[in-house]
């Protein structure tokens, strides 16, 4: 793997540089056991990150770290990567033993982009979320899109479902914990997904308001990990 130049911090622009030739600036990497793979995407900035199994692409955020490397972290501040000058991939999670793996260029990949949808799609995808959740553990919990500001035909309503898939990833992972979804039950009647000129969640009476950047795909929007941390502490 030829990946030492994809290491260099390019400070002013806050990006770092890619490899030479599109092919190695992306792919699917698996660590040896097998047990983890995933696609990682260095043809813009942020980088992305896609891990075998999920629908979400994180975007990641590049810092400095020993022995000339770099850490790439998510919008929480977990670091999920670390690349060394020598080519050398380290993937962090607790489902590894050790809490880390060595991981392998083992096939080519396409970039890592949100699937397209319109507004009518968008809104079918959050009333669909809305039945799963009820059925899941929150009986009168519904999901609606707050986006005045787009347009009908607006490439941005891909954001937006986007959005709603991943805070659907978020609420299914913590409805099966049966002391949070007794919380949600009990606290919770609607979600918002907002179109915002920031990126935060909040709670207003029995509302969640996931507030997104809708002109900003991926970027624009909290990772399931940033909004389950964000619940668990508003709730």
């Amino acid at each position: 793997m030829i990946v030492g130049a994809a290491l260099t911090l390019i400070v002013s622009h806050g990006a770092l540089a890619a490899e030479n030739g599109p092919r190695l600036r992306i792919g699917h990497y698996s660590t040896g056991s097998g047990l983890m793979g995933f696609v990682i995407d260095r043809m813009g900035t942020p980088i992305k990150l896609r891990f075998d199994g999920s629908d979400e692409i994180l975007a990641l955020t590049a810092e400095q770290a020993p022995y000339n490397s770099m850490t790439l972290k998510r919008d929480d501040g977990v670091s999920v990567l670390r690349i060394y000058e020598t080519g050398r991939i380290l993937v962090f999670s607790d489902k590894l033993s050790g809490g880390s793996a060595d991981a392998y260029r083992d096939q080519e990949a396409e970039p890592l982009v949100v699937k397209k949808a319109t507004k009518e799609q968008a809104e079918t995808e959050a009333e669909s979320l809305g039945r799963k959740l009820r059925g899941a553990g929150a009986p009168a919990l519904a999901i609606s899109l707050d986006a005045p500001r787009l347009s009908a035909d607006s490439a941005a309503w891909s954001a937006m479902a986007d959005a709603i898939a991943v805070t659907g990833i978020t609420l299914e992972e913590m409805l099966t914990s049966p002391i949070a979804r007794e919380v949600i039950a009990a606290k919770l009647r609607r979600v918002v997904i907002r179109d915002a000129d920031r990126v935060d969640v909040r709670l207003a009476d029995d509302a969640l308001i996931v507030e997104v950047k809708a002109m900003e795909a991926v970027t624009g929007r909290p990772s399931s990990a940033r909004l389950k941390s964000a619940i668990g502490d508003l709730l």
